[in-house]
């Protein structure tokens, strides 16, 4: 692994040293960039939990993102982290990224919000399902991403191999939109929050299509990956889209490193949903953090936050 920064290191010497004079137990909780969702949601939790409790502290901490709070998590460096439910399902079940490596040393602890996958097309392009993508210039996500998997996964199920039958792109939303709009690419892909700001902004000056899927297509892709469900985007959610739209979604996640103590993570899990009503106004994805969310993970839990699903009656 990397060398850490000198802040996080600095951090994560200042929870050892708290828990070693008997203080509350810190939770250092590795997020994305500050201004993105995961910090957002995170330093809102963190804060209502460090006003409540008396056994933990939260600290949300920056990164790089999923792949670097998981192998962080795994590590130990840090103890907890947030990821797509992809990202977590494969690092506790040994497939997917991490078939090589086997189970890493994390587990699950609670679902927070959705995230639905978007295929955009130009509305004159001729483009109407996945299955029309082959031969295009197709933008399946964002580079270094786990969420690239949900495009790759669709493309499958309808006999395209993304490698070879499509010329793949890896950009970030705006810049894949921006690009769809200049016919650099042919159709744009992302995994975000119901509405983006940016397909908001784009559909506003540029005549735009969501590319379709079949229910019987989506039904093979969840009952092959787990972790996915279907959605419904509904109609008039962006201009020009007159009818709802059948996709997939999938949920952020928070997992934990699997030594963490059971009475630490039963106390977070507790707080972050109890707590829950005192900073949901900090993002509107906050509304989605509910009991039943929380326990719906198709991830091995944490034996501390199944201790609390299970009292509730959630498991």
């Amino acid at each position: 692994m990397k060398k850490l920064g000198v802040s996080l290191m600095l951090l994560i010497a200042a929870a050892g040293m708290l828990s070693a004079q008997g203080k509350k137990y810190e939770i250092v909780l590795g997020t994305a960039g500050t201004s993105g969702t995961y910090y957002v949601v995170a330093a809102a939790m963190a804060q209502a939990i460090n006003k409540v409790s008396t056994k933990i502290d939260v600290v949300a901490q920056p990164t790089k993102g999923s792949i670097e709070n998981i192998n962080l998590v795994n590590s130990g460096a840090i103890q907890m982290g947030m990821s797509n439910a992809d990202g977590v399902y494969w690092a506790t079940t040994g497939t997917g990224m991490y078939a090589k490596s086997g189970p890493l040393n994390i587990k699950a602890v609670m679902s927070l919000y959705m995230s639905a996958g978007h295929m955009i097309a130009k509305a004159d392009s001729g483009i109407k399902t996945y299955a029309d993508l082959k031969g295009k210039k197709v933008c399946l996500g964002p580079p270094g991403q786990t969420v690239v998997e949900m495009s790759k996964a669709i493309l499958r199920a309808y006999g395209i191999n993304p490698d070879k039958d499509i010329k793949p792109f890896y950009l970030a939303i705006d810049e894949g939109l921006d690009k769809l709009k200049d016919g650099d690419i042919d159709a744009t892909f992302w995994v975000a929050g119901v509405p983006t700001a940016g397909l908001i902004n784009a559909s506003a000056t540029t005549n735009l299509r969501f590319v379709e899927a079949s229910d019987e297509i989506l039904s093979k892709v969840v009952a092959e990956n787990p972790y996915y469900s279907k959605y419904t985007i509904p109609a008039n959610t962006y201009k020009g889209q007159t009818a709802p739209v059948e996709t997939l979604k999938i949920m952020t996640q928070l997992f934990a490193n699997s030594n963490l103590p059971d009475d630490v993570v039963y106390e977070f899990v507790k707080q972050a949903l109890e707590l829950q009503p005192q900073y949901v106004g900090s993002h509107v994805v906050i509304q989605e953090i509910t009991p039943k969310n929380a326990a719906d993970c198709a991830s091995p839990l944490h034996p501390g936050a199944l201790k609390y699903y299970k009292e509730k009656g959630l498991r």
